[in-house]
């Protein structure tokens, strides 16, 4: 008569432990790719909310009200929700020039995944109207 094998039963189980830490590593490179993606899109869209408002600013004349309207319509646009909303932008005049600076933290989609910062300034010459 054939002897019975013997099962081994102390490596039952453990293919899911090693399938859950992949998906676990695998998520996590997935998460931490796509937080890379929506920083880089969110430091375009402040590039572009400042050098929007400078420029709205300066045609404007050298006015800070104008240029902070516009930055805040542009980041509204480009930003919206809670993702924009710990980013904040400043316009001020300086000799000749309207300049707008944003400053801000950008959030992560997840605790191991560090926030990205974000300054940026932007600026734009005052023009002038003509003379006749």
């Amino acid at each position: 008569m054939a002897t019975p094998r013997k099962r081994a039963y102390n490596q039952v189980g453990s293919s899911v432990v090693t399938a859950v830490i992949a998906i676990a590593i695998l998520m996590t490179v997935f998460v931490g790719g796509t937080n890379l993606v929506l920083d880089e899109y969110a430091k375009g869209a402040v590039r572009t909310a400042v050098d929007d408002a400078a420029q709205a600013g300066a045609t404007s004349g050298g006015s800070v009200s104008i240029c902070l309207a516009e930055a805040a319509q542009v980041r509204a646009d480009l930003l919206p929700g809670p993702f924009g909303a710990n980013v904040t932008i400043s316009c001020f005049v300086e000799g000749s020039e309207v300049v707008a600076a944003a400053t801000g933290v950008l959030p992560s989609l997840m605790p191991a995944v560090p926030r990205a910062d974000v300054s940026v300034v932007g600026l734009s010459v005052i023009e002038k109207a003509p003379q006749q």
